[in-house]
């Protein structure tokens, strides 16, 4: 290549084409892509493009956010294995399933709290996580929780609904939507039959007729499975649902009344993490903007803005409070005492692998017999 461009320009030219060959590599910088897998509703446009407005400044990187959304549970798992994914959402009891053995395969890395410092204002209950300690270190942040809840539309039902099983009453046949999810399905069964929490990581307490009745006959009731997140757009022209809460504000602006049913059974509760794939072993700028993500997830400002105005879900920043109107503090449930919340939920158990076979089998079997059901009546 120097032989070819000395013979062919005059020698300043080719000692400027020389420098450019050799300082464009370095002169020209990437952009840097931070990929995000997270539940739909946890990156909005206007956050993504606040971030990488700060992180230019900090750092002066571009940066783009790829974003793509969990549909499955194990999306998660699977996005850590084929390495498509480098910051991720998983819930609580995900994240230490012996099938998936996150940390003893080397999945996750630990985070750098000094590189986190809106960790300090988390809730004392979401500091120090069991499910994000592994020999001492922490590999993970919590970012959102709540309920998978049953709510109702008042427009619809003049009375609010005290048990889950209003899913099986006459009366709301074909007018709920619940999500395919036949671990949560199985829990809310388990309630409605006055089973304990013991009861609800253990498949020889629920493997018997009248338990895989009654879950048919939520199957056989209901109108429709919404997928991931509940969306208005699920719920239109039904009575009642479950929900995460992330539909509510949609439904609100659409000039609908749904309100959370308040329950005497409690309800499946979830906490939403941050963690980080193995794929950011080797990049430490990239690993040290994963970081700057999660910080900037869990600020108060984030957390008001798009967990409480956006979804209806619940913030782990204890300052968020102060950034929030009466009404909201009260949609969300943080009118509550701390203990009070924790009467109405009880936390998704981590489950072993015959236990979560067994469910996704209830599960499968009763959505078997409904599809059965629609062919014949065809």
């Amino acid at each position: 290549m120097l032989k070819l461009i000395k013979s062919k320009l005059p020698l300043g030219q080719a000692a400027v084409v020389l420098i450019l060959l050799v300082l464009t590599p370095f002169a020209v910088a990437q952009p840097q892509v931070l990929r995000l897998l997270v539940w739909e509703g946890y990156a909005p446009e206007a956050q993504r493009l606040e971030f990488q407005r700060y992180i230019k400044g900090k750092y002066d990187v571009d940066l783009k956010l790829a974003v793509s959304y969990i549909d499955e549970t194990e999306d998660c798992f699977q996005a850590l294995r084929l390495k498509t994914a480098d910051v991720l959402s998983p819930a609580h009891n995900r994240i230490n399933d012996t099938r998936f053995r996150m940390f003893d395969l080397g999945l996750v890395l630990p985070v750098n709290l000094a590189n986190i410092p809106n960790y300090q204002d988390l809730a004392e209950r979401f500091q120090q996580l069991k499910h994000l300690n592994h020999h001492g270190q922490i590999y993970g942040v919590p970012f959102a929780w709540g309920p998978y809840g049953l709510i109702y539309n008042a427009d619809k039902v003049a009375k609010p609904p005290t048990s889950w099983n209003a899913l099986w009453e006459p009366r709301y046949r074909n007018q709920f939507t619940i999500a395919d999810l036949g671990e949560h399905n199985v829990y809310i069964t388990a309630l409605a039959l006055g089973h304990g929490e013991e009861d609800l990581k253990s498949f020889d307490a629920l493997n018997n007729a009248r338990f895989r009745n009654k879950l048919r006959q939520l199957v056989r009731n209901n109108h429709r499975l919404w997928l991931g997140v509940d969306t208005a757009k699920d719920l239109e022209g039904m009575a009642l649902a479950t929900s995460w809460g992330f539909s509510l504000p949609e439904l609100k602006a659409r000039g609908q009344n749904w309100k959370w049913a308040p329950l005497k059974e409690k309800s499946p509760g979830w906490i939403d993490n941050y963690i980080l794939s193995h794929s950011l072993k080797d990049r430490p700028q990239l690993k040290r903007i994963a970081e700057e993500w999660i910080n900037f997830a869990i600020s108060p400002e984030f957390q008001a803005r798009v967990l409480v105005e956006g979804l209806s879900a619940r913030p782990v920043n204890r300052l968020t409070r102060g950034l929030l109107s009466a009404e909201q503090i009260e949609n969300v449930g943080l009118a509550e005492s701390e203990r009070a919340a924790e009467n109405h939920f009880v936390l998704m158990p981590e489950l072993d692998r015959r236990t979560r076979n067994g469910f996704d089998l209830l599960w499968r079997q009763a959505k078997g017999i409904k599809k059965r059901m629609q062919q014949e009546a065809l």
